[in-house]
């Protein structure tokens, strides 16, 4: 009895929401019709929406009127085929978003539609869940769907050994199974521009956390199918679209192309495995001449053997003069073994 009261209490409340959304005047006359109540129990049913932060009241008792409150809340599933994510985010959750202060809007905005896009175009599944929830102090963003899984989709395109090896290729940017029509680099910058972003799919996790400002390949006790991406950004975040894509692009002469990545070196590691192989550094420098400026981030890497370290900054270097290789994050061990392969090159 207990539960159908619950759920009762629920579909009210939730009616109300969508009657507020709709912007409808009678919104108290109507539930009261539609749900065979006193007007006494849909203004409490108001009031809690209004405690919970769901709604806010301007107003007093008797003109008092009712606008969305800090608290937003809102999911649904949906048929991939044929759907187009703008189209979703404008009629189904744009309420979420507005007034937001502009630089996070055109966040939400940007990793909303290219991570629905991603399902749409490449995940070769049929639906797609979507669930956005703010507060007052963060928006989360979730989209899953029910496809092959991206790690597994990039494996099987790109002919890569093994699943993980997807993400070391997903970190680096300019990734796409689909060049004629994707530029790949929606999951690089929407990774960057959101204080955390998670990608699950089978037990791999890949994560890009602000708080570290590193990407990490964990692994997951659970295997999830499909693709399931977690996007979190606090509302008084600073950051902003324009910087972001500002950080690894050209100057005016070079059109502002996307042409600096960060590589995470320590994703080439293999569990008890160190850097020490000429396989492991083709590993690492596999499309890096997409790019023109290369910043191999060594944080998390102790160790690297001399035939990695001269294939990367002798062999590669000797090959690609164009591309500037920036070595970060190195302790002196590191930096001792690039400076001697380095020496060979002016030998």
């Amino acid at each position: 009895m207990m539960l159908a009261k619950t759920k009762r209490a629920d579909l009210i409340r939730r009616s109300l929401l969508n009657s507020v959304k709709a912007g409808n005047q009678h919104l108290i006359h109507d539930a009261v019709e539609t749900f065979n109540v006193t007007r006494q129990t849909v203004h409490s049913h108001l009031a809690a929406l209004v405690k919970m932060g769901y709604l806010a009241a301007d107003g007093n008792t008797r003109a008092r009127t009712y606008r969305l409150g800090s608290h937003r809340s809102q999911d649904g599933v949906f048929e991939l085929k044929e759907l187009h994510e703008s189209d979703v985010y404008s009629r189904n959750f744009r309420f979420i978003f507005n007034g937001l202060p502009k630089n996070i809007e055109d966040i939400c905005h940007y990793g909303f539609t290219e991570m629905l896009n991603n399902a749409i175009d490449h995940s070769c599944g049929t639906h797609a869940h979507i669930g956005v929830e703010r507060t007052r102090q963060e928006i989360e963003i979730r989209i899953s769907d029910n496809g092959e899984g991206i790690f597994n989709h990039i494996a099987r395109i790109m002919k890569l050994p093994e699943p993980r090896e997807s993400i070391l290729e997903l970190s680096k940017g300019k990734l796409t199974t689909d060049p004629d029509n994707h530029t790949g680099q929606g999951i690089f910058f929407t990774s960057r521009v959101f204080d955390t972003f998670y990608i699950f799919s089978s037990d791999l996790i890949f994560t890009h956390d602000e708080g570290d400002a590193e990407n990490y390949l964990l692994h997951n006790d659970e295997a999830h199918s499909g693709t399931h991406v977690f996007m979190r950004i606090s509302l008084d975040s600073q950051k902003n679209l324009k910087t972001v894509f500002e950080d690894f692009s050209g100057n005016e002469d070079e059109d502002y192309a996307f042409n600096t990545t960060v590589v995470p070196v320590k994703l080439a590691l293999y569990e008890g495995e160190r850097l020490v192989s000429r396989s492991q550094a083709k590993r690492i420098l596999c499309r890096v001449e997409m790019f023109k400026t290369v910043l191999l981030d060594f944080n998390g890497v102790d160790y690297i053997g001399q035939a990695f370290a001269d294939e990367v900054f002798r062999v590669f270097a000797n090959k690609n003069p164009h591309i500037l290789l920036v070595p970060v994050k190195t302790n002196d061990e590191i930096m001792r073994m690039i400076k001697s392969v380095k020496s060979e090159v002016t030998k």
